[in-house]
């Protein structure tokens, strides 16, 4: 498997200068934070000592005084490292004045309670971004192309603010030991950090610029965004007449097209054309980023933190984000988990397929409020994923949530999980608003039995050479290179399950793969269609024939393969295989017994449970 020969080299080589992020059967690392409320007294305090006197924070008595009541808790509850946010502003709080002793002070706090760091290095946010750079000739504030609005976030394409970074970024591991680091966490862009544009935010953002525009939008509007695109359309097409064709419009040279905001006015090839350049500027980003770090602390483990759901306007290209943390060694934390343990699979289990296939590490992190049974919910997540790290924000866990953690600790090592079914998320419908009902046909799937995501990307890097079944449920506009490899893969053996009728199409209308095939085999391989065509519920449908050829014989697929995917009959319990367990969850308010090969087990409610691989 990738991930155990991956997992086992960082492991072994860690003084050839790779980062130690451990082996299967290793335990898991688990971050609590955040530092804010230490960092000033409240949002409103802050905000008027700042505009009274310029003060950006307050002393660390704060930070000493919690850590003095509550320091003991976290290490009992797991905690291996705690995150504070670690901001470009306090610590280069006038131009060339460096400040480290805020964070100086808290890894004090931190290593006395025999804990590590994970710090948050943001630059780029207008809550991290020093006053006096902003107020610079240097400062290219970010602009939403559907409304004007100017965010006091910089724009990804400021040409002035990489080399800041890259000062500030060398001066930080200059300073610090590289071996109290448990991971650096990359803070790039966006209201809060995360490796996508403006979107979101609260007081906690707003605290030295006041309200100002955090919508949702297309921020790409300022004069070298719109540079950067007539250069990467040129760099694509060559010519403005093989654009014009593929467009569908009449431009006279590239300096004439400007980025736009892709709706249906435009045809759906000049949109994704727009929409990947847009995404493919924050992996840029993302990656020069990860390259600094890198270069400046060749051995210590690198997060990307990324968030949202993977909207196109959030400009997170989440496999291609987290292919090129690969490239560098570096790991992604995804930052949008809640309670719901389905609705966290859907949205995570993008980052988690594609890193093990990359063979690289990863964490999760949730987005807001999470109760007691999220808290299980959370941890079967992370651990049946393969996840390295479980981030929280309870700071410190203790009472009845602390007893979660505490209980389910036995279950946080890292494990190799053995996920045979694919789901196809097409980026490129999700792009064009083409796959509106992905999320529901997850939910019932995942009610069956495990499944690993796979979009265009990860299919073009051969991401279904090691899958028996892949279901296509939603989104039948993708490209012709991609249905090619899911050709191949059927032709090789693999069972594609699709609606029916199902008749995708790429972006200029041409009928794709499998148009025109009934239930059939075909080569290896079969073509399955699920009876969706006189039901509302086209996912249980869907749902409801994974589970039969799973169960059948009749398509030729290993029975120790159909072992792994396991199916389940009892909504809310969910399984998962790995190279040395089964894991079982009860996400529901009664207990349940469920059968497996090994016996039977009894999961009370709201519990998760590990049965020995035979």
């Amino acid at each position: 498997m990738l991930m155990s020969l991956f997992l086992c080299v960082l492991s072994t080589t860690a003084t050839n200068q790779e980062p130690n992020v451990g082996r299967a059967g290793d335990p898991m690392v688990i971050t609590a934070g955040n530092d804010v409320g230490w960092q000033v007294l409240s949002p409103e305090e802050a905000m008027k000592a700042f505009q009274e006197t310029g003060e950006l924070r307050c002393g660390p008595e704060r930070a000493q005084a919690h850590w003095r009541a509550h320091g003991h808790l976290y290490a009992e509850h797991g905690v291996t490292a705690f995150e504070p946010y670690v901001k470009w502003m306090l610590m280069e709080p006038q131009e060339g004045t460096w400040d480290p002793s805020f964070y100086d002070a808290e890894l004090t706090l931190f290593k006395e309670h025999g804990l590590r760091w994970v710090p948050f290095l943001i630059a780029g946010p207008a809550y991290a971004t020093p006053p006096w750079f902003k107020e610079s000739d240097e400062s290219v504030f970010a602009v939403d192309l559907a409304t004007g609005n100017v965010a006091r976030d910089q724009s990804i394409w400021n040409p002035y603010l990489k080399p800041r970074v890259r000062s500030w970024l060398e001066r930080f591991f200059q300073h610090y030991d590289h071996q109290d680091i448990q991971a650096a966490l990359l803070g790039i862009s966006g209201v809060f950090g995360e490796s996508i544009y403006t979107a979101g935010g609260n007081i906690w953002t707003q605290i030295w610029d006041g309200a100002y525009p955090q919508h949702l939008g297309w921020w790409c509007g300022d004069s070298h965004a719109a540079i950067d695109f007539q250069s990467n359309l040129q760099a694509k097409y060559g010519k403005i007449q093989r654009l014009n064709k593929a467009w569908q419009r009449q431009y006279k040279s590239f300096d004439a097209i400007k980025p736009f905001v892709p709706d249906k006015d435009h045809s759906p090839r000049a949109r994704l054309d727009f929409i990947q350049w847009y995404m493919g500027a924050m992996t840029d980003f993302s990656e020069w980023w990860i390259a600094t770090v890198r270069e400046v602390a060749p051995t210590v483990p690198i997060l990307l933190c990324t968030g949202g759901s993977a909207q196109p306007e959030l400009g997170a290209d989440m496999s291609a984000q987290t292919k090129l943390a690969a490239r560098h060694r570096a790991g992604i934390r995804i930052t949008n988990e809640a309670s719901d343990y389905t609705t966290n699979f859907f949205i995570t289990r993008i980052i988690a397929s594609a890193s093990l296939h990359y063979g690289t590490y990863f964490g999760y992190e949730p987005a807001g409020p999470v109760d007691e049974n999220g808290i299980v919910a959370r941890i079967y997540n992370a651990v049946a994923s393969g996840a390295w790290e479980l981030f929280h924000y309870d700071n410190p866990p203790q009472g009845e949530r602390g007893l979660r953690y505490k209980a389910n600790l036995e279950f946080l090592t890292l494990r190799e999980p053995i996920v045979p079914v694919a789901f196809f998320w097409s980026r490129v419908s999700v792009n064009l608003g083409e796959a509106p009902g992905l999320h529901h046909a997850c939910k019932q799937l995942r009610e069956v039995c495990d499944i690993a995501f796979v979009d265009e990307l990860l299919i073009e890097d051969g991401a279904l050479s090691d899958r028996l079944i892949l279901v296509w449920p939603e989104g039948r506009v993708t490209e012709e290179s991609t249905v090619r490899k899911i050709e191949e893969a059927v032709r090789q053996g693999m069972v594609l399950i699709v609606p029916d009728p199902w008749n995708p199409i790429s972006p200029e209308g041409r009928s794709l793969f499998p148009s025109g095939h009934g239930d059939q085999a075909l080569g290896k391989g079969w073509i399955v269609h699920a009876k969706t065509s006189n039901t509302p519920n086209r996912p249980k449908a869907l749902a409801e024939t994974l589970q039969q050829v799973l169960r059948s014989d009749a398509y030729g697929l290993p029975e120790d393969a159909c072992l792994h995917a396991l199916a389940s009959d009892t909504p809310g319990v969910f399984l998962s295989a790995t190279q040395s367990d089964w894991l079982f969850l009860n996400h529901t308010a009664e207990s349940h017994t469920l059968s497996h090969p090994q016996g039977t087990v009894t999961l009370p409610p709201h519990s998760m449970i590990s049965a020995d691989f035979p």
